[in-house]
């Protein structure tokens, strides 16, 4: 997940949150009703292995969004995001306001986010099955 260049900013009115280093922010399977755009610190990008470890998936910088797969397709969380820095910020992205932006998109943009977004998942459980990094 290397978030270098693709940075998110959004408003100064959004709701922002600190999490302590260690902390999760969500855990994989539970439902996601927030995304999320780190504005200090690093949040750790982990996923469970077979073998019942962990697989570090990737590290999202500031500007850099994350959880919002779950916004996009309604499924469960795919990974857990947990503060890896001495204390992470990050704004609060609520479904409404992704579902705002989105409407407002080109019907193109649109169908072109869905289909990455397809392929986002079954890519994401072939890396842990391998134990490799996505950044």
């Amino acid at each position: 997940m290397n978030t270098e260049k693709s940075k998110v900013s959004v408003r100064d009115q959004t709701p922002k949150k600190n999490f302590k280093s260690g902390r999760y922010i969500f855990r994989e399977g539970e439902s996601g009703d927030s995304a999320f755009v780190v504005t200090s610190g690093n949040v750790e990008i982990v996923r469970t292995s077979e073998d019942g470890g962990e697989v570090i998936l990737g590290v999202i910088g500031v500007g850099g969004m994350f959880g919002e797969m779950s916004l996009i397709d309604n499924h469960p969380r795919m990974a857990s995001a947990r503060a890896i820095s001495d204390e992470a910020e990050v704004m609060v992205i609520s479904r409404e306001m992704l579902n705002r932006k989105l409407k407002t998109a080109d019907p193109f943009h649109r169908a072109l986010i869905d289909i990455l977004t397809a392929h986002v998942r079954p890519l994401a459980d072939q890396l842990v099955k391998l134990g490799v990094k996505a950044s």
